[in-house]
């Protein structure tokens, strides 16, 4: 429910701040401020996505787990997203996202979070389990 209302309620945030912004700096440097926000979204998704994957292609041939990098990537495209939806509050958001010591925090937490619920669910399992028998024998398929 606090989803849906932060939907609705987001879109006019983003208008009554662009009309104050407006009318501080202007109808136009409003615009080309939110187009310059937008071209820079762009650029950021196209190069740091290409870097993400290339981080965690590294990673993955040295034998480490990529959960960092793919936290951080996936943090990166969401503020290139922001950056290309119109508005003072969405680019904020994205601007925020763009500082490396807020994604870290961030994806170091989602991390944390994502191993507790596996965790918890027993998605995590060590040594073997009671509830698996192995069977030993042979058999022989006979074709009619």
């Amino acid at each position: 429910m606090r989803v849906l209302a932060l939907i609705l309620l987001l879109p006019l945030f983003e208008i009554f701040t662009f009309v104050q912004v407006g009318g501080k700096i202007g109808g136009l440097w409003t615009i080309l401020l939110t187009l310059g926000t937008a071209f820079f979204g762009v650029f950021l998704v196209k190069t740091q996505g290409l870097r993400t994957v290339n981080n965690v292609r590294e990673q993955v041939q040295n034998g480490e787990m990529p959960g960092q990098a793919v936290a951080s990537g996936v943090m990166l495209f969401v503020s290139g997203a922001l950056l290309i939806v119109p508005g003072f509050l969405s680019d904020s958001l994205g601007l925020l996202l763009l500082l490396p010591f807020v994604r870290s925090a961030i994806a170091g937490s989602l991390i944390q979070g994502f191993v507790q619920k596996r965790a918890n669910a027993g998605g995590f399992q060590q040594g073997t389990s009671n509830s698996r028998n192995t069977i030993e024998g042979e058999y022989r398929r006979e074709d009619d």
